[in-house]
């Protein structure tokens, strides 16, 4: 009863920071006031707004009515750009503009654009992409189109798309405050698109993408933006219009960079993608504890293991850590291997704060099997190769990233030293050597007499087990027996033992693609990624 007695203008502040849509419809029913105060129908209007070439006039509506009436950009939770860039985009040449605004609209344009940070050249060529309507690129109106992309025939239509579809991405971040979720593509050209040359720098020079400016911007000094404050989630679609190309295969990008451009904000959490694999044109790195980035998703990638450790190695707080593979081909056959050991001691600094740990690439673990015929240390041995060995030893990047993984090789650790682990979800054979240990007094630990029952974190609460199958391995039953008798004894603080009484395969890459469409991961344009 104290409740209804409440000033409206409590319920307003209140409802104010309610980011779930669900529930502010929920509150909105129990009276007259509670439905005007919460605006529903503007509310879900605004909640989440999406961009590709199929909503650039309802996007730009949707602008200019926020632009008109700034409280409904306060509204705007989700924002997500799905237009999928051309891998080679010209610089952007100012277009004869479509639309017909009043000067007051004009006004509202130009001070948001200018507010927005946009200024000279950047400022006229965000206005002119805003003024398009659609995306058929006329000739003569992109510039010279020639030497850069003739041998990807890319039709300017999708070029036009590109700009248009950055501008209102880039201009509805800046007016909702209170955007907590950002679904992008790689927001700037890929580096071997312009013959990238590290000493020159060249991505600073290019002023044509949006989305990339206002995050670069926002990220270098979030205390000078009023935007962006909220952010907390970030999904990067990997996907690009690659012409000749294979949407069935993992595909590579500038995820470090992409990272570079959310990892300084004040409430980001998270970013994840799915599909990717690392660039071999790709010198970026991660500094360690430069990111305040504390959840990763990498699902459906292949990935190296010194790619996985710069992302860990980069959090300052690593809280979830996700790495799946499957889902896709790998071109020209190549493979990722993950390298236990190396990845245990990478993400050791995480001890007191790792609470989720999801690691489904047991396939793709080298000689893993050796710890099931009493050849431990042969395997063990094989895993100090912490590179792939069949890679050339002059490549630069390989040398870089060899530097790299010797910087914490003398780390140690098994996954009871995890206090924090609250849900783990592993294969059977790298939960057992992570049980065991690396590194320190963990190397003269007997594989064949430790207990794995023993050697888990005692605030886990869920536990899967990925590729167990009873009666396949002995030593394997041993264990999980053992596990399961303690389990049931209710001794232990675990809820939920999933992978035991049926087996759950483990992910592996797709090898066939041509007789493996159905198990293609393709991500759907209707999804809510976030």
């Amino acid at each position: 009863m104290a409740l209804r007695t409440l000033p409206l203008e409590i319920y307003a502040r209140t409802i104010f920071h309610v980011s779930s849509i669900r529930a502010l419809s929920a509150v909105s029913q129990t009276s007259r006031a509670m439905h005007s105060l919460c605006d529903m129908k503007n509310r879900e209007r605004f909640h989440r707004i999406c961009i590709d070439e199929a909503r650039i006039e309802k996007t730009f509506n949707l602008l200019m009515e926020i632009l008109k009436q700034r409280s409904l950009g306060k509204y705007v939770r989700k924002i997500e750009h799905r237009y999928r860039r051309p891998y080679q985009v010209p610089a952007y040449t100012e277009a004869k503009e479509q639309r017909s605004l009043s000067a007051e609209e004009m006004d509202l344009l130009r001070s948001a654009v200018q507010k927005a940070g946009f200024s000279g050249t950047q400022e006229s060529a965000v206005i002119n992409m805003l003024m398009q309507k659609d995306t058929s690129g006329r000739d003569g109106e992109l510039g010279d189109v020639g030497n850069r992309i003739r041998l990807s025939r890319i039709y300017p239509s999708v070029i036009m798309g590109t700009f248009i579809t950055q501008a209102l991405t880039a201009m509805l971040i800046s007016v909702s405050p209170n955007l907590e979720a950002l679904t992008m593509t790689q927001p700037f050209e890929s580096y071997d698109s312009f013959n990238y040359e590290p000493e020159k720098n060249p991505r600073e020079s290019f002023t044509d993408f949006p989305i990339d400016r206002i995050l670069r911007r926002a990220n270098t000094d979030p205390t000078s933006v009023p935007y962006l404050q909220n952010l907390r989630k970030v999904y990067i679609i990997v996907d690009e219009v690659i012409m000749g190309g294979d949407d069935r295969s993992y595909v590579g990008l500038e995820f470090f960079d992409c990272i570079k451009l959310i990892d300084n904000l004040p409430s980001i959490e998270s970013i994840g993608t799915d599909a990717l694999i690392e660039d071999e044109n790709d010198v970026a790195t991660l500094l360690p504890t430069s990111s305040n980035i504390s959840r990763v998703y990498l699902n459906h990638c292949a990935l190296n293991t010194p790619y996985l450790a710069y992302i860990i190695q980069s959090c300052k707080v690593l809280k979830e850590f996700q790495y799946t593979i499957g889902g896709r081909d790998v071109l020209d056959g190549h493979f990722c291997p993950l390298n236990p050991k190396t990845f245990i001691k990478a993400i050791s600094p995480h001890k007191d704060t790792l609470e989720v740990l999801d690691i489904d690439a047991e396939a793709n673990i080298h000689d893993l099997s050796y710890y099931y015929d009493d050849d431990f240390a042969r395997a063990d041995k094989r895993f100090d190769e912490v590179l792939d060995p069949y890679l050339a030893e002059d490549d630069g990047i390989l040398l870089q990233q060899e530097q790299f993984v010797q910087s914490f090789l003398g780390n140690s650790g098994c996954l009871k030293d995890f206090h924090a682990l609250k849900r783990v979800s592993l294969g059977v054979g790298f939960l057992l050597y992570f049980a065991r240990g690396v590194g320190g007094s963990y190397e003269t630990r007997d594989p064949a007499t430790f207990k794995l029952v023993e050697c888990l974190p005692e605030g886990l609460e869920y536990l899967c087990i990925r590729g167990y199958k009873k009666g396949r391995i002995e030593k394997w039953d041993e264990q999980i027996d053992s596990l399961m008798t303690f389990w049931q004894s209710g001794k232990s603080n675990i809820k939920e033992i999933t992978g035991v009484e049926e087996e759950i395969l483990n992910a592996k890459d797709l090898d066939d693609i041509d007789n493996q469409e159905h198990l293609v991961w393709v991500l759907q344009e209707d999804t809510h990624v976030l």
